[in-house]
């Protein structure tokens, strides 16, 4: 089965992404000239295009490859909460799908493992959990 993971974003959500990373422009410019990194040179040449491009819409996709993929209702929920109510840590989580905390702590880190989600660190070092793509597409 492959599943790809698709997050969409404008032009200027991938520049300030790349500022994120790397600075500046010139910053990668040097690192690549040192490095000669394939990753690099991509991202430089896209945001050598998007910063005359602010406004075109990007889908970035990311594919997992797996037979052991099994995603129970309860994952879904976690999921579409996450996307949808944005819970400020897995507390909140449980919270607004009225679980216990218990039952939800498992389910997220193994959501972790398998790509779905990451973490922020917060308020008091909680870890708020936030989706890294829009979509889901599974192939069979």
């Amino acid at each position: 089965m492959i599943i790809t993971l698709v997050k969409k974003q404008t032009g200027h959500e991938f520049i300030r992404e790349m500022e994120e990373t790397y600075n500046s422009i010139s910053e990668l410019e040097k690192l690549f000239e040192r490095t000669n990194n394939m990753k690099m040179y991509v991202d430089l040449e896209n945001w050598r295009y998007y910063r005359d491009n602010l406004d075109e819409e990007i889908e970035l996709t990311e594919s997992l490859v797996t037979n052991k993929l099994s995603l129970s209702d309860l994952d879904l929920i976690i999921l579409n909460t996450i996307k949808h109510e944005k819970p400020r840590s897995i507390r909140d989580l449980a919270n607004k799908i009225n679980k216990d905390v218990s039952n939800v702590q498992p389910k997220v880190k193994r959501l972790e493992e398998e790509g779905f989600i990451k973490f922020e660190v917060g308020a008091k070092n909680s870890k708020i959990p936030y989706l890294t793509f829009d979509e889901i597409k599974l192939e069979i």
